[in-house]
């Protein structure tokens, strides 16, 4: 299916490919007049693509070409916790890379466990947990499913606009769909955990198998149980940070497709 997948979307695009593959998190959304909008494909009418059932995931892939860079935003993410399996997560990973895509840009909405952290925060990944498969704990502080010199190339940027120093942290993953409960929360932070999701992970790994580079990046949507003051997580309040904080989140994304197109140039 995933050969089927390209060629559908090869004879629609004709000589347009992407370079870069975008996926958005829970309410975030891709918008702004450097975005020019090549075509819009709706996920059910793409070849074995799973459809997403979760409130803020749109059903549709969108093609731009940012300036001279032509990206494709992935807005149909599913997730494990809706009955899917891990090929099913991953499908937009295997076609990124069957229509020769080279780089991702990974987002998500997660809960804030580093204390100080407010939601708005927006956090480059540097390593995961990952405890969405069989609940297995896999260690991944050292950030190996990501690209370290893309990311160093990104926080250089952010000081060089504004003097900035990106937050950084490790993700924990969890299977969903319930938030955690304070006292996972408190494991986690002993862990080494700074953020708390129930996406990416999966396909950050596939990315990687892929051979394709990767970056990812937390938007803290609310504090995590038994760090806030809110007395119950709901996916409303989650939605409605995505939605006030897209343009900080979008600033980092513009920020990670300059320092690819520098690349790419030089």
């Amino acid at each position: 299916m995933i050969d089927d997948a390209c060629q559908f979307l090869r004879e629609r695009w004709g000589d347009w490919c992407p370079e870069v593959g975008i996926v958005l998190g829970s309410g975030i959304q891709l918008s702004g007049d450097d975005f020019r909008e090549v075509d819009r494909v709706p996920c059910r009418d793409i070849p074995g693509l799973p459809v997403p059932s979760v409130e803020g995931h749109a059903g549709e892939w969108a093609a731009y070409d940012h300036g001279d860079l032509p990206v494709l935003l992935l807005g149909g993410r599913v997730h494990l916790y809706e009955g899917h399996s891990v090929e099913a997560v991953t499908t937009g990973m295997e076609i990124l890379a069957g229509l020769g895509c080279g780089k991702v840009i990974l987002t998500n909405a997660a809960g804030g466990i580093r204390p100080g952290w407010q939601p708005g925060e927006v956090v480059m990944i540097r390593g995961h947990l990952d405890f969405q498969l069989q609940g297995m704990i896999t260690p991944g502080g050292s950030g190996d499913v990501f690209d370290p010199l893309w990311q160093e190339r990104i926080q250089i940027r952010s000081r060089r606009d504004d003097g900035s120093e990106l937050a950084e942290g490790v993700y924990a993953g969890l299977p969903g769909p319930t938030y955690e409960t304070p006292a996972e929360v408190q494991m986690l932070r002993k862990l080494g955990a700074d953020l708390v999701g129930m996406s990416t992970i999966q396909e950050a790994r596939k990315a990687q198998s892929l051979r394709m580079d990767a970056v990812a990046f937390s938007l803290v949507t609310n504090a995590a149980a038994g760090t806030g003051d809110s007395e119950e997580l709901n996916h409303e309040e989650v939605l409605q940070a995505g939605r006030d904080s897209r343009d900080r989140v979008l600033q980092v994304v513009r920020r990670a497709l300059a320092c690819h197109a520098a690349d790419a140039e030089s």
